[in-house]
């Protein structure tokens, strides 16, 4: 570390100086500085226009495909006897189902045995075959234990088995006395248990398997679970009691309504972003600008398609032309060219009550492709959904898209501001270490005159001592 003693020998104030000229000498970095700091905040807008672009394009996606508008919904008149899950391929309609009998595990019991009797003086086997798979049980060792002990050592036993088709347990029947159960893994009669033991264990059916049995509009169904798909196509009945219940399947209108409104938002989000950040530039509270990108000509271009696209015709029914018609309007009530802001008032009312009116003509307005034929000529329209997300992936895509190619052309730039801001902080360093330089030698110097002339001075002191003397 040097250290430098500003002025002992000349009295003059150089590192008050050499800051000074410093000052100077940097304000071209700092205009570097900030030109790299305003172009990270234009390309921060960029960025932030791109994600939002996404979000509009995944929004006018989930319209535009196939399954955007095959929402369904079901309910049950009685949801303690069934509860019912509808899915893209569900039919509308409404269902009578009368369930019978419900799905059931057969359950088989064993007799009853005295629990503190030794297992070795009960008679019972040391081999067990359930389902056709033999269980030894000689490495039990239960020749010693009671059979209240054998039996829970038993059933772990059966329980443990990877491939096992019953579960095992073992409850008291009275005082003292202990059977062994087995419950079938799977519902349905397909699923019996059989066994194969001697008349020892003596097991004895205590709930019979059974699949259920329900008739959907006059049409017996059986299944061997509670859980009955497509017994009402594209729906999925679980059944928990019997009895009468009506089914009712119809298009999920609040489910599409989240859809468009989830469209909606992300538009609005897009022209309020791009209107917040090409206002007139105002003047801050230092005295500065505000940043603006006003005149730039991509989000002009972008505010432009985007609005003409709200305002193309998507219907051909008298009544069903404009989104408009269904409840999406821009600048709804605004007349005045000033107060306008470009953005889509949604009266969800109004679109529930198309929907419900005519969806397959709504959704045409959304999802609908035009076809173009051998000869060039167009048939059809494109729905708005799908003139959205076809436009959004020129602007969106991650290799080439129009607002990936002007992030990318930021990043060329502040690289380029960084690599100059680096080269000029070098040379600002060696300019400021030899002003330094040149300052300490002089103070050397000036170090040296004034030790001549202390020198001198007192020489001719001496001498005109001497002389007077």
């Amino acid at each position: 570390m040097s250290v430098s003693f500003s002025g002992l020998a000349s009295g003059f104030d150089s590192a008050s100086y050499i800051e000074a000229i410093m000052a100077q000498e940097k304000l071209p970095l700092t205009r570097l500085e900030t030109k790299k700091e305003v172009t990270a905040a234009y390309q921060n807008v960029f960025k932030s226009i791109n994600t939002k672009l996404a979000t509009l394009r995944d929004a006018a996606t989930s319209l535009a495909d196939l399954d955007g508008f095959q929402k369904s919904k079901a309910s049950t008149s009685d949801a303690t006897k069934l509860s019912v899950v509808a899915d893209s391929a569900a039919l509308a309609g409404d269902y009578s189902v009368v369930i019978n009998s419900l799905a059931q595990k057969q359950v088989v019991a064993s007799a009853s045995f005295n629990s503190e009797a030794k297992f070795s003086e009960s008679g019972l086997p040391t081999e067990l075959s359930i389902n056709g798979e033999s269980i030894d049980l000689s490495d039990l060792d239960l020749a010693d234990k009671t059979v209240g002990e054998a039996l829970n050592l038993i059933a772990n036993k059966i329980n443990k088995l990877e491939d096992g088709t019953v579960q095992a347990s073992v409850i008291q029947t009275s005082t003292g006395q202990r059977s062994l159960v087995l419950t079938a893994k799977e519902y349905g009669e397909a699923n019996q248990i059989t066994f194969e033991s001697g008349n020892a264990w003596d097991f004895t059916e205590k709930q019979k398997a059974q699949d259920a049995h329900l008739v959907v509009n006059g049409m017996d169904i059986y299944s061997s679970t509670n859980t009955v798909k497509d017994a009402i196509p594209g729906a999925t009945l679980t059944l928990s009691n019997t009895g009468v219940v009506t089914v009712k399947v119809e298009q999920d209108v609040d489910a599409i309504t989240s859809k468009v409104e989830a469209f909606v938002n992300a538009y609005n989000d897009i022209i309020n972003t791009i209107k917040n950040n090409t206002q007139k530039s105002t003047e801050n509270s230092d005295g500065s600008l505000s940043l603006t990108l006003q005149g730039d000509p991509m989000l002009r271009s972008l505010r432009n398609q985007l609005g003409d696209m709200m305002q193309n015709l998507v219907g051909d029914t008298a009544g069903f032309k404009l989104f408009s018609d269904i409840g999406l309007e821009v600048d709804k009530g605004i007349t005045s060219a000033s107060l306008m802001t470009g953005t889509i008032t949604f009266d969800k009312e109004l679109f529930k009550q198309k929907m419900t009116e005519n969806p397959a003509l709504v959704e045409k307005m959304f999802s609908s492709t035009a076809v173009t034929n051998e000869d060039g000529t167009t048939e059809g329209i494109n729905g708005i959904a799908t003139l959205f997300k076809n436009s959004m992936k020129e602007w969106t895509d991650s290799v080439d898209g129009i607002i990936t190619s002007k992030i990318k052309g930021y990043d060329s730039e502040i690289s380029f501001l960084s690599e100059q801001i680096q080269s000029m902080n070098d040379r600002l360093t060696i300019k400021e270490a030899a002003l330094k330089k040149k300052f300490v030698n002089l103070e050397v110097v000036m170090s040296q005159l004034n030790s001549q002339s202390d020198w001198i001075s007192s020489q001719l002191s001496a001498l005109t001592k001497s002389a007077s003397d």
